[in-house]
């Protein structure tokens, strides 16, 4: 792959090219994550990024000063302000990424920065939040649409993070105006990690007869479907051992921990609150559960970071989970809401260590072939213009 310069005049020396990525807020989440480990990709092939906050970069901001990723950080109230204030927001981006922008949103950030006088190229992700819409007020829905609109005008190209997402995509674009005028490409690029930090358990680490533990990483919110794999927990017995390890907080936090204490096995379920080393947390578990229902998933990070320690994965049939996990290859597909189906496949796993190595192995495997950290940047690199095979 060779990497397009940024364009100098003759006989100076060409500089790397220079791209911002755009954050509403410092929050940690999956999109938030994806962002750090992009940033740092882009340094190793030749590409300098900038993370630009819309409002306040922590926690996050600790996280790129450890990658060593700059960032700035506008200090806006809120998000929408960057729309009353286009021409400051589209400076602080241009400045900070010239030859291209990569968006969080297909929105309203791609017509604010257009207005604003920004002229790099324009990739705008849609992470999930289309998916959500359904339960805004209809006021908002008519915004939301319009926004949307208008964005696919203003933007160059807009990526899903999944088969799943492009579909939906597709649909908000069916109308007889959306497709005489939007001019954005859609194309689907797949979330990734870098497979270097997360690593297999040794055998050694785990100790002789010791219980099977199940990890789950998330916010506790309705629809993750935490409450299923605690239900499916109790319905396991003691024989075979299986312990649950949550990672995450949220308002859900003290429903579930009501469960668990009704259902008896308050002392096979621990809740560790926010965990800002996931491949510290991931090393200390056997096999790893996304049992959301309610809850669509838009792509399924903690899936791929599982699958990335060579643990299988138990997860349910919900928006773009079937794409990462293999059904009876890298881990167990269940129905939404099937506690009996959960329960299943975590004895399958704690009673058989030849199959969660089998899987285990195989998920990573996957990992390393189709969502390494390194190819999602370059294919985003493809879409800012800025690098292609040769």
């Amino acid at each position: 792959m060779r990497i397009a310069a940024a364009s100098t005049e003759p006989g100076v020396t060409a500089e790397r090219p220079r791209v911002a990525l755009v954050q509403w807020r410092g929050a940690i989440g999956g999109a938030e994550a994806l962002a750090v480990a992009l940033a740092a990709a882009f340094g190793r092939l030749g590409v300098t990024a900038e993370v630009v906050f819309v409002t306040d970069g922590e926690p996050l901001s600790s996280r790129l000063v450890e990658a060593g990723v700059k960032f700035r950080s506008l200090r806006f109230e809120r998000g929408r302000d960057i729309v009353r204030h286009a021409r400051r927001y589209a400076a602080a981006v241009t400045d900070s990424g010239p030859d291209g922008v990569l968006l969080p949103e297909c929105g309203f950030a791609g017509v604010a920065l257009r207005a604003g006088g920004y002229r790099g190229k324009i990739v705008a992700v849609e992470h999930g939040a289309l998916l959500f819409e359904g339960r805004r007020s209809a006021r908002s829905r008519v915004l939301r649409r319009v926004s949307r609109l208008a964005a696919s005008v203003s933007d160059d190209v807009e990526v899903g993070v999944s088969d799943f997402m492009i579909d939906r995509m597709r649909d908000a674009r069916s109308g007889p105006l959306a497709r005489r005028i939007a001019k954005a490409r859609l194309t689907r690029i797949y979330n990734g990690v870098d497979p270097a930090r997360f690593r297999k358990r040794s055998a050694d680490q785990r100790l002789p007869g010791a219980a099977t533990v199940v990890g789950f990483a998330g916010r506790l919110i309705p629809g993750k479907g935490a409450d299923d794999l605690i239900g499916a927990l109790a319905r396991s017995g003691r024989d075979p051992g299986v312990r649950l390890r949550i990672a995450g907080d949220g308002p859900e936090q003290m429903r579930l921990r009501a469960i668990a204490s009704r259902l008896g096995i308050a002392d096979r379920v621990e809740f560790l609150g926010m965990i800002d080393d996931l491949p510290g947390f991931w090393g200390e578990c056997d096999l790893a559960a996304v049992p959301s229902h309610e809850f669509v998933e838009s792509f399924g990070m903690t899936a791929l970071e599982a699958m990335a320690c060579a643990m299988p994965v138990v997860a349910t049939r919900n928006g773009a989970l079937p794409e990462l996990v293999r059904d009876g290859l890298t881990g167990t597909i269940v129905a939404p809401g099937d506690v009996e189906g959960l329960r299943r496949a975590l004895v399958a796993y704690a009673e058989n260590s030849a199959l969660r190595d089998r899987h285990g192995l195989a998920g990573r495997a996957r990992v390393i072939e189709r969502f390494g950290i390194d190819d999602c940047a370059r294919s985003y690199l493809r879409c800012l213009g800025l690098a292609h095979d040769g």
